[in-house]
């Protein structure tokens, strides 16, 4: 059976489960659009499905690692009419940022598996190349990562992203405004290992931290949210992990969630400011974070049809968090990313 959307359905099931699904299915949800009416025409419902599931679903699975030395992060994405990859590493001592972006058509050279709990994920240009292989389930990822920066300094790396086997994983469902729909699977643990070489210097990363989004909507055609994910250990060496996304979907289930020691529990009420020099604070029932920059990256894409701005500030998060069992666990010079994403596509 489906995940998501039982044979015959029209709409997926809203809830929330402690695990990657193998088969979210959500591009078999029905949504308005202007090909809609051809679903109930004899002969010409695939017409619409075909559309439907190539042209408006919007699937990517992107992921970050953070060490003593450098934060990295790389993203398999597509939008059905164009695909998005990427790979940065910033250096965290100097700020330095080593970046490649890029956006093909139809996307070519891209393909994504149908969840991320098995298969693979590919972005592949001339100058770009991000691999992501999902095993056990969607708790261990291998990555190989490839791409000529625009200073055409050269990036080579592999990467596995491990769980540990009482990991609690998040996944959920949930509606957006005017039927739309958005799966996503979270995770804000992991423990990462492997090297990456940027020109002649090579990083090790074992003992890094690594975060995972992999999602699936059927988006708004005008996108905004603002978003935290990190991973990291607490001053008293507790590996802890955030999800946080503002605004949040009016559902009873949330991706707003707080991990310690590989345990997962919601967080509610979350508010993400961003300020114009670059720092933020991230205030919820149980976080009081604030973040100073030590570097962004931005993409900007205007053609017809298609607006987008992307703007990625990594930095380092101090404060606290307190766990439901009311254990305040303190965070200083945490390195994340704090996403604000505005889109028409």
């Amino acid at each position: 059976m489906p995940d998501l959307v039982a044979p015959h359905a029209s709409a997926p099931s809203v809830a929330a489960w402690n695990h990657a699904l193998a088969e979210p299915n959500i591009e078999d949800a029905r949504i308005a659009h202007a090909l809609a009416p051809l679903a109930r025409v004899p002969g010409l419902a695939r017409v619409e499905s075909t559309y439907r599931q190539r042209f408006r679903l919007k699937s990517w699975q992107y992921m970050t690692c953070a060490s003593d030395e450098l934060f990295v992060a790389f993203v398999v994405g597509t939008a059905g009419f164009a695909s998005n990859g990427f790979l940065y590493a910033v250096e965290l001592a100097t700020g330095r940022v080593h970046q490649r972006f890029a956006i093909t058509p139809l996307s070519l050279g891209t393909s994504l598996a149908p969840s991320s709990t098995a298969g693979r994920h590919r972005f592949a240009t001339r100058k770009l190349g991000v691999t992501i292989t999902n095993h056990d389930g969607g708790r261990r990822f291998a990555v190989e990562l490839a791409a000529t920066t625009t200073a055409d300094t050269r990036i080579a790396g592999e990467l596995v992203f491990t769980s540990a086997p009482g990991d609690e994983h998040l996944s959920v469902c949930v509606p957006l405004p005017e039927g739309r729909w958005n799966y996503t699977h979270k995770f804000a643990a992991f423990m990462v290992r492997g090297t990456l070489a940027i020109g002649d210097r090579r990083y090790t990363l074992d003992g890094a931290h690594g975060t995972l989004d992999f999602t699936k909507m059927y988006a708004l055609r005008h996108a905004i949210w603002r978003w935290v994910a990190l991973a990291g250990r607490t001053r008293r060496g507790v590996r802890i992990g955030l999800n946080l996304v503002d605004p949040t979907p009016d559902a009873p289930v949330s991706e707003n969630a707080l991990w310690i020691d590989g345990r997962c529990e919601p967080v509610r009420d979350v508010h993400l400011v961003p300020q114009p020099d670059d720092t933020w604070s991230a205030d919820a029932g149980s976080v009081d974070l604030a973040m100073l920059p030590v570097a962004q990256v931005e993409q900007r894409l205007d053609i017809p049809l298609v607006r987008h701005r992307l703007r990625h500030v990594v930095g380092a998060f101090s404060g606290h968090v307190r766990t439901a069992s009311g254990h305040v666990h303190d965070l200083e010079n945490v390195v994340a990313i704090a996403e604000d994403w505005d889109t028409w596509w």
